[in-house]
């Protein structure tokens, strides 16, 4: 199992307590020199007791162990090294809103084991192979130099906008979570696409309604869209926002069919654009180039568009698609957007 293959290999620890997840898990990334498994543990103590021995770069982690448990084990490595760790989760009612517990405490992306079967490996090997090796960044270090300007032109400080979009993927759920704790409560509606398998955004938005000081709630077809309040995407379904008058309202449909991702960043955008110059749109991080479109057709309109920078991105692949193609009219760090974000919606 501990075989040396390559330098630029990713040594993955696997942690279940499921003798068969993890000879499973173990098995998709035979033969395949990117990865190195380096140990399999049926618990928490046990990965943190073979930690510095089998030195991984990566680790999938089950959350429902005997013993310490998934979060204990998951706060207890994170204290010990920062890894990117995916979640192996399953949409339960014990289990979704423990695995969203899990993503604000470090976690960076999870899978949910129903959608797959662990017999049939190839598309559980596919999706965990582009999560591992996009957050581990062997992708990113591949990609050439971003060369267009991140700014095209200035944007004000203060302005009459009342409506902010959010769109995020891949490490997007603590993202969002920082940006809200930033507003405060908020005088304005919000309106939020964060990819997520079915089973997980109702476990999100209540999260998200506890600890914050605004309301958050998973958006409903042709609700009113109303200040201070934060809708998140069921997933599943695309979110859209659509005026009656001088009032607002959210309506969800699975159509377009077509897209990647279902709710897409790009659908709620692109349903705003006739809001134009009322909308603030923010992209942060993800994996891919959802939203990117979508945020240019808002710019042309005179939206006010703003990326999450690399820097402070878990994977810098929706930002930097949006940035390529000049959609981005400021570029800043996690921390930074909040405040900007009440600049722009102060009137």
């Amino acid at each position: 199992m501990r075989d040396v293959k390559t330098r630029s290999s990713i040594r993955l620890a696997v942690v279940d307590d499921s003798v068969f997840v993890r000879k499973a898990i173990c098995r998709l990334f035979q033969g395949d020199e990117r990865f190195t498994v380096v140990g399999a543990a049926s618990c928490g103590e046990e990965l943190l007791e073979h930690l510095e021995a089998w030195n991984p770069t990566a680790v999938t982690l089950d959350l429902s162990m005997p013993g310490m448990g998934g979060l204990a084990t998951l706060d207890e490595l994170l204290r010990r090294r920062r890894l990117p760790v995916i979640i192996l989760s399953a949409h339960t009612s014990q289990e979704a809103p423990l695995t969203i517990e899990a993503l604000s405490r470090g976690a960076v992306d999870f899978v949910d084991k129903q959608q797959f079967s662990l017999v049939d490996f190839d598309a559980l090997r596919s999706v965990l192979t582009e999560k591992l090796l996009t957050i581990a960044g062997t992708r990113r270090s591949a990609e050439p130099p971003l060369l267009v300007p991140v700014v095209p032109s200035p944007m004000p400080a203060t302005g009459s906008h009342d409506i902010l979009l959010i769109g995020a993927s891949t490490g997007g759920p603590p993202a969002i979570e920082q940006v809200l704790r930033d507003l405060g409560t908020p005088s304005f509606p919000i309106a939020i696409v964060q990819h997520m398998p079915p089973g997980f955004t109702a476990a999100f938005a209540d999260r998200l309604n506890a600890h914050l000081p605004m309301d958050v709630c998973e958006a409903s077809h042709g609700a009113r869209f109303v200040p201070g309040v934060a809708y998140i995407a069921p997933a599943g379904m695309h979110l859209k926002l659509k005026k009656d008058g001088e009032e607002m309202f959210t309506t969800l449909s699975r159509y377009p069919d077509s897209t990647t991702h279902c709710p897409s960043v790009n659908v709620l955008f692109e349903s705003a654009e006739a809001f134009g110059e009322r909308c603030v749109a923010v992209l942060l991080t993800g994996m891919g180039d959802d939203g990117a479109n979508g945020l240019l057709k808002l710019a042309s309109a005179g939206a006010l568009t703003v990326v999450q920078d690399e820097a402070t991105s878990v994977v810098y692949g929706m930002p930097r698609a949006a940035v390529a193609l000049n959609a981005a009219r400021e570029q800043l760090p996690l921390p930074s957007i909040g405040k900007r974000v009440i600049e722009l919606l102060r009137f």
